[in-house]
């Protein structure tokens, strides 16, 4: 990092499962400094946990999702006010609902463009051993997008409401190439590193076919697993998992969600009527 480049909101040349859009949005918010008006002190947390009505705990899960925010991450995000969820603390959460003998059913309410992939599996992971114990659902009215959708795949149902964004099936890992820029103004990197892909996506070099090919297969990868992790659940064509998304009307008719609801209130209606 130069003297003239800040810290983002998201930082490249890391996995993202995340909507196009979204991640472009975020990731192009200027850097902010500790002195920025408002961001002295601790962050407040993402949201509450979760709310309760008899035996059904309704789950919020909303914004970026991260495995765990850093102290600067939540002062960015608070910064610009963008909402966000730590994936690990919603996998502990889980866990705590499974455990809980007087919640019966659990709505994941969701409204996230996705996230890190880093902690996603674990939660989606979190998300299927309740839903083997729990009646499990997950709605949106906003977005429901790539590790979104990855965590709501694993429970038994997915409702969304007609205008929702679903689906996103894919991965992103921006690298930029900033050698040029550097020469430009009279700066060259030199790295001195052991291993022909320690040094890939460092700041002011370009990398090799070789480094490209590595990332390449790890975007491949883990993009497979996704896909792998949605079928063990749901049955969706190929073509549908190319990182698109769909209206929740859409969606619905492609297999990737199983029914239309306009609203959160309209579900937690519905959900104590059916479980009690």
């Amino acid at each position: 990092m130069t003297p003239t480049e800040t810290m983002n909101l998201l930082q490249s040349s890391d996995l993202w499962l995340m909507e196009p859009a979204a991640y472009m949005r975020l990731s192009a918010m200027p850097g902010v400094s500790a002195q920025l008006p408002g961001t002295s002190g601790p962050a407040a947390p993402p949201s509450p946990p979760y709310t309760r009505q008899g035996g059904l705990a309704v789950v919020p899960v909303h914004g970026a999702l991260l495995r765990r925010a850093s102290g600067l991450e939540r002062m960015l995000f608070r910064a610009f006010g963008e909402p966000y969820a730590e994936s690990a603390a919603l996998a502990q959460l889980m866990a705590q609902l499974q455990a809980d003998p007087d919640i019966h059913t659990v709505l994941l309410d969701i409204d996230s463009p996705g996230g890190s992939v880093n902690g996603t599996p674990e939660l989606a992971a979190a998300v299927a051993r309740l839903s083997r114990e729990k009646h499990t659902y997950a709605y949106t009215a906003g977005l429901c997008c790539s590790a979104a959708y990855w965590v709501a795949s694993q429970a038994d149902a997915i409702y969304a409401a007609p205008s929702a964004r679903v689906g996103s099936i894919g991965v992103l890992m921006p690298v930029t190439d900033t050698s040029e820029a550097y020469s430009q103004r009279g700066v060259k990197v030199e790295v001195f590193s052991a291993g022909k892909y320690k040094a890939a996506g460092v700041s002011g070099t370009s990398m090799t076919d070789e480094q490209r090919e590595l990332l390449q297969h790890q975007v491949e990868a883990t993009w497979q697993d996704f896909k792998s992790a949605v079928n063990r659940r749901r049955s969706i064509a190929d073509e549908d998992m190319e990182g698109q998304t769909f209206s929740g009307t859409e969606a619905r008719r492609r297999g990737l969600v199983d029914a239309r609801a306009d609203s959160v209130e309209f579900m937690v209606e519905k959900l104590l009527l059916r479980h009690g």
